[in-house]
């Protein structure tokens, strides 16, 4: 019994300096410190594989002093286990984050840490207009590393041309002249697919309302200084009613979603598809000779706004936990400062995502990807429904529909508006 007693504590006290030592190696202490980064990169797709490879790169650049360690949680639980782990300060070292709106709960819970000790790394890179979608207050909170523009033009070079367009429009008087020429040589002017609401919102409006408005008015009214009732934005509107009556649409744009309504484009049924940079890889791969399609910023329509900022907003930043200090947090600014680097975006831009520097390209990149690239660096005007209340979004979405069926005129739908949101102050 004496012997076994030895044996056991023996065993014992071999468990106890094994546990001991995982626990040092753990705690990184003159060793390696580990970071972890959540993310919703589950799915297969061109960006996300950039993010993980850089990260790799990162790690293996940096095993004796560095690990940044992924989790990724799929897309529908990611954000709400976020802000659940958010208001239980159980955050781990780093986290994607959306900009905007989306951020503005997370830095009200003091849950972010901010960014300034290191922003001039990316000074004379990133524009200003681009950098504050990811800014709360005068703090930045994370750096972008796309853009998801919403409102461009493609368009077939030899239609344009053939209705007598040596250029693709500049104004809406001379886009009007174009889909007027276009009706009379029986080609659609305008794919568009409406079914599920938000393109005529998100894609026009987005940018149209800010021709006209300039950028200031939708926080402005949304705050309770300005209306919806204004009459830049009731002119706005109305430009979706004018659309409507010209016939510039394909018959059933209210009953066929935007992947069709991009088929009938892409087959050369319609001159044109207004939609956002998400197209610009179903577009390359689906026409065959893409040498013949081109891509335009919105025209300008004679208002108040900026007519070189195109509605969008910035994506793929990754915010630090608050509570990150010494090593930690060093080694987390020196993954942010590596990771948006020259490598992130060149990568991103042969992956056709569009980023918000400029990136040298060569001629494997398609023409249509530089072109729209480019715009993103004129500055972003709001995108409605990432501004909008949820309520606003729906009476938008449905308005602008009832519109192109003569039920609601834009006066109508600007007075509604303006009473929900005078309502969701109360």
């Amino acid at each position: 019994m004496k012997k076994l007693g030895v044996l056991v504590l023996s065993l014992l006290l071999l468990f106890l300096t094994a546990c001991g030592g995982g626990e040092e190696k753990a705690s990184g202490e003159g060793k390696v410190t580990e970071l972890t980064v959540w993310n919703d990169w589950t799915e297969n797709r061109p960006e996300y594989k950039v993010y993980k490879d850089i990260i790799a790169k990162f790690n293996e650049e940096n095993k004796d002093s560095i690990h940044v360690k992924i989790e990724s949680i799929p897309h529908d639980q990611y954000e709400t286990k976020l802000r659940t782990q958010a208001a239980g300060k159980q955050l781990p070292d780093m986290f994607r984050v959306w900009p905007g709106a989306r951020i503005q709960p997370l830095v009200e819970g003091k849950a972010l840490l901010p960014l300034n000790e290191i922003l001039d790394t990316w000074e004379g890179k990133i524009p200003e207009g681009i950098m504050k979608d990811y800014a709360v207050d005068g703090k930045q909170y994370a750096i972008p590393a796309n853009i998801s523009e919403t409102s461009l033009i493609y368009y077939h070079k030899d239609a344009v041309k053939k209705a007598g367009f040596e250029e693709f429009p500049k104004t809406y008087d001379e886009l009007k002249e174009l889909i007027k020429t276009l009706n009379d040589q029986k080609v659609t002017p305008i794919a568009l697919g409406n079914k599920s609401i938000w393109p005529l919102q998100s894609v026009y409006i987005s940018t149209i309302a800010d021709r006209f408005t300039g950028s200031e008015f939708l926080p402005s009214t949304l705050s309770g200084k300005g209306s919806f009732t204004d009459e830049n934005f009731v002119k706005a509107l109305s430009v979706v009613e004018e659309l409507a009556k010209l016939k510039a649409f394909n018959e059933d744009f209210n009953t066929i979603d935007e992947a069709q309504s991009r088929t009938i484009f892409n087959s050369g049924e319609a001159a044109m598809h207004f939609a956002g940079s998400w197209a610009i890889g179903p577009i390359l791969e689906g026409i065959e000779n893409i040498d013949n399609i081109g891509v335009a910023p919105f025209p300008s329509f004679g208002g108040e706004g900026d007519t070189a900022k195109i509605s969008g907003a910035a994506g793929g930043g990754i915010a630090l936990n608050a509570e990150l200090s010494g090593k930690k947090k060093e080694a987390a600014f020196k993954f942010l400062e590596y990771f948006y680097g020259d490598e992130l975006y060149q990568g991103l831009a042969k992956s056709n995502i569009v980023v918000p520097v400029q990136v040298e390209m060569d001629d494997s990149i398609p023409e249509i990807y530089q072109t729209a690239n480019g715009f993103a660096q004129g500055g972003l005007a709001p995108v409605y429904d990432a501004t909008l209340t949820p309520e606003l979004t729906d009476m938008i979405n449905n308005g602008l529909q009832s519109i192109t069926i003569g039920e609601k005129t834009p006066k109508e739908l600007a007075e509604e508006m303006q009473k929900e949101n005078e309502q969701g102050k109360k």
